[in-house]
């Protein structure tokens, strides 16, 4: 939801989140909006034909980022403009640029048909979890939070530390556990 101010808020207090623990996180995109084949990008955004022409540069920033934290800069680009998301056609290269993306990579995704398909995927994985409010955020595939003009379903608080340390309580990859997971020791 590239132009919801809620989804908007949520990635804010991720900024702390994904500095301290991007070489455990796989961050997805879920989209909500309604499939239209007749629509401009194949689906109807809450925010209109702006929000989807922003959801799809989101995805192949993403999908093209080469790592976490250059997506990051590049949505925080977006963020800080977000007036402007998808509606600046500019906007996006610019922020792609900035970001240190692959710009060429980023541009042929987001004008062919790969963006699209990003999309129509995001918007199938997020009914297919049931989720019809920006923004919802999973960990380790349950509900953790809701932001909806205000947080809710947040049992366990809303602040990057909050995130932090439940991620950390929930990763069970084989990489190393960034060390701000030993301020927060497993539940057992």
């Amino acid at each position: 939801m590239s132009r919801c101010p809620d989804a908007i808020k949520v990635e804010t207090v991720f900024n702390s989140v994904v500095r301290e623990l991007y070489p455990i996180l796989d961050i997805q995109l879920n989209f909500i909006a309604k499939p239209n084949p007749n629509a401009t990008y194949g689906a109807e955004c809450k925010h209109g034909d702006d929000e989807c022409r922003g959801n799809i540069d989101e995805l192949c920033a993403l999908a093209h980022g080469g790592d976490l934290p250059l997506f990051w800069r590049f949505l925080n680009c977006l963020n800080s403009h977000s007036g402007d998301i998808g509606s600046d056609p500019d906007l996006s290269l610019k922020c792609a640029s900035s970001a240190g993306l692959d710009t060429e990579a980023f541009i042929s995704c987001a004008l062919q048909a790969e963006g699209r398909e990003l999309f129509r995927q995001s918007v199938e994985n997020a009914q297919f979890a049931g989720v019809n409010t920006s923004a919802t955020v999973f960990i380790d595939g349950h509900l953790r939070c809701v932001e909806d003009g205000g947080w809710r379903d947040c049992l366990g608080g809303h602040s990057a530390s909050d995130f932090i340390r439940d991620i950390c309580a929930a990763y069970k990859g084989s990489r190393s556990r960034p060390s701000i997971c030993a301020e927060y020791p497993p539940v057992v």
